[in-house]
């Protein structure tokens, strides 16, 4: 744990209102170090009604949704990555305002899903940040299409002062975690018509903080940013709806990519493990580009994660051109399903 060690003596370890703010940056991330190279659409949302989680998504929240929804019915090879050959899966992305990356909402029906629900405490409570430029008009959105709020009070709390956050947290219709956040100072605008939404990124909450940055930081090498001390402030605890305690916020970056994921620990306060199939509404995916996906299973692996895909294996899943994707799904110590995908190399061209 050379990595964590080294950055708690050396007094890196002030969390800030910045760790609760900051929007992710816009330049690439760090070199890869290890077996992931990069992200893919980061947020992935298993739902129970597709229909509803667009309305959230795009009339709530004001992401992009594309007008039709995919499926895997003709897709054996997809349903296998899922572990779940007998499934019928439908999704759609959604996407912030002029970035690549967002939200791939899945639908699985036909395979014994059931719903459940976690706390923001309790370890696999997965949570998509949104950073936007008016954090009453995003409430007031969200609550139109029957968000619940989890914030204490029911509203936007202020804390920091360098930048100076008002953020809130909703739950969507399968109860993930959402949380609104404006920044003071904001970015500057694009021009007077700019989207309220300026950016998102995830943070996990976790069960033992050690061992996810041994996974993540030493083992998978995301890393980039500092980990953090415990704190109690009640502004902060106010926000996540918690009572009590302290919580313990870290950062690391995905290489390339510029995303930003945060993990969250808690202690003092009431936890509990929920675990969850891949098909039950409230499960949550999260891609990420690995170097060798054999690798990376291996890694996960060793700390506790396990292959859901059929027959516990990678899936070759075709894609354009002929070219196909040696994919899998795991999911790792705290209950976040992993997409693992290793692009297959260009075919060289004809000279």
């Amino acid at each position: 744990m050379r990595v964590l060690t080294a950055a708690i003596v050396s007094g890196t370890v002030i969390v800030s209102a910045t760790a609760w703010a900051q929007a992710p940056a816009p330049a690439p991330g760090p070199v890869p170090s290890g077996p992931v190279v990069g992200s893919g659409n980061f947020f992935s949302p298993i739902v129970g009604d597709l229909d509803k989680a667009i309305a959230f998504y795009r009339d709530g929240l004001g992401l992009d949704v594309g007008a039709t929804p995919s499926n895997a019915d003709a897709n054996p090879a997809l349903r296998n990555m899922f572990g779940l050959p007998d499934a019928q899966i439908r999704w759609t992305i959604g996407r912030p305002p002029a970035m690549r990356t967002g939200v791939e909402i899945v639908e699985v029906k036909k395979v014994g899903g059931r719903a459940f629900e976690r706390q923001i405490q309790d370890p696999g409570a997965f949570t998509l940040i949104v950073v936007v430029r008016d954090v009453d008009a995003a409430l007031s959105r969200v609550k139109q299409v029957g968000a619940p709020v989890v914030t204490t009070g029911g509203a936007p709390v202020t804390f920091g002062t360098s930048p100076k956050v008002r953020a809130v947290i909703v739950k969507d219709p399968d109860g993930h975690f959402v949380q609104l956040t404006q920044p003071d100072p904001l970015p500057p605008a694009a021009g007077p018509d700019a989207p309220n939404v300026i950016s998102v990124r995830v943070r996990l909450t976790v069960e033992d903080a050690e061992k996810a940055m041994r996974l993540y930081w030493d083992a998978l090498g995301i890393r980039g940013l500092t980990p953090g001390m415990f704190n109690s402030d009640k502004s902060v605890l106010d926000l996540l709806g918690v009572k009590g305690g302290q919580y313990r916020l870290s950062t690391a970056q995905i290489p390339t990519s510029g995303l930003r994921l945060d993990f969250l620990y808690f202690k003092g306060v009431d936890r509990r493990v929920v675990r969850s199939s891949i098909q039950d509404p409230g499960s949550t995916r999260m891609q990420l580009q690995v170097r060798d996906v054999d690798e990376a299973i291996a890694m996960l692996k060793r700390d506790g994660g396990a292959v859901v895909s059929t027959g516990g294996n990678t899936v070759e899943l075709p894609g354009r051109g002929g070219n196909t994707t040696k994919v899998a799904i795991v999911r790792d110590p705290n209950n976040l399903f992993l997409v693992l995908l290793q692009a297959a190399p260009q075919p060289p061209r004809n000279p």
